[in-house]
């Protein structure tokens, strides 16, 4: 029974692909733009090589589906993986605006052999910590919907990292001053007026009225 990659290399066989086909012109393209990449990007020509399948599709017919298999771990390859296969599929495209209609799709596939020096999974808490919001001990900047010289309400004070002691609390403050005006509104109306005493407000009653 052969194995996996053998079927896939049995698929990419140039007999899979006639010759002067317009699958076979695609498969030149495609080649070509691999090659063009990997040397505009500096990388290495033997560290990606490309596999092709011809599929058909109900909808968009016969074409052709690219498989980019990274030959040699590295990781800077890794983690630009995608931008360079962005670019890859951008320069296609470029040079065949029809490229939509017969490139079905791209994929990657490492068969790096030993080259990968990371054999075994990590513990599972690797993935909680990159899960994770990163904390930052930055002080917050001050947000203000106002001009520079106006003090808004709405400005949020960054902590301050100095010794000195912390500002009053605003908050506090206004409510002291409105329990105090309060206290001598109440006072005054306490007060009796031209000799005579102070005002029993009672509550209101529904006035009667003949019909």
């Amino acid at each position: 029974m052969p194995l996996k990659s053998e079927r896939a290399e049995s698929l990419d066989a140039p007999h899979t692909i006639e010759d002067n086909s317009d699958n076979a012109t695609r498969r030149q393209l495609v080649q070509m733009m691999l090659r063009d990449g990997l040397r505009k990007h500096g990388i290495p020509a033997d560290w990606v090589e490309c596999r092709m399948l011809v599929v058909n599709s109900r909808s968009r017919g016969s074409g052709l589906y690219v498989r980019l298999v990274m030959r040699h771990w590295d990781m800077l390859l890794l983690t630009y993986a995608h931008a360079f296969q962005q670019q890859f599929i951008a320069a296609i495209t470029d040079f065949e605006p029809q490229a939509s209609d017969w490139l079905h799709g791209v994929s990657w596939e490492l068969d790096v052999g030993n080259t990968c020096p990371y054999l075994d999974m990590p513990d599972p808490s690797v993935w909680r910590d990159v899960s994770e919001p990163v904390q930052t001990s930055r002080p917050m900047p001050v947000v203000s919907l106002m001009s520079e010289d106006t003090i808004s309400p709405l400005a949020v004070p960054a902590p301050s990292m100095s010794s000195a002691p912390p500002a009053p609390d605003h908050d506090a403050d206004v409510l002291q001053d409105l329990q105090r005006m309060f206290a001598i509104r109440d006072a005054h109306l306490q007060q009796p007026v031209d000799g005579m005493p102070p005002p029993d407000f009672q509550n209101t009653q529904p006035s009667s009225r003949r019909a």
